[in-house]
């Protein structure tokens, strides 16, 4: 599937799909609201192994699923503070994240060090 892709799209994007493909899998299916087309197209692309992605893909979309039908719960119930109590925690964690969201993705790109020797081996 990389000849559909230009190589500098295949090399931004390479870091998806690295021994931390399936984290960021899992982390990106968490976000409620983040457009789960494209990642399905994205990781549909990749070299991840099916099974790797309907796992992670899923266990990422079964909380998101729960808060927000909690949250539409809430606000069908009339409960507004529970809802601003919401918006406010999922602020105070996709706000530091957007804020440091250069280092997070450096942090993806580096390749991983091998570990330490062990003697013998």
């Amino acid at each position: 599937m990389q000849r559909l892709l230009s190589s500098a799209v295949w090399q931004r994007l390479g870091f998806v799909v690295e021994a931390e493909g399936a984290i960021v899998c899992f982390i990106l299916y968490l976000i409620p609201g983040f457009p789960k087309d494209l990642l399905c197209y994205l990781f549909g692309l990749s070299p991840m192994p099916f099974w790797v992605f309907a796992l992670t893909s899923t266990a990422g979309r079964l909380p998101e699923t729960w808060v927000l039908s909690a949250q539409g719960a809430d606000t069908a119930a009339g409960h507004y503070l529970e809802i601003a109590l919401l918006l406010a925690l999922v602020a105070a964690v996709a706000l530091p994240l957007y804020l440091y969201r250069h280092q997070v993705l450096e942090r993806l790109h580096r390749p991983s060090r091998p570990g330490p020797r062990t003697p013998g081996g």
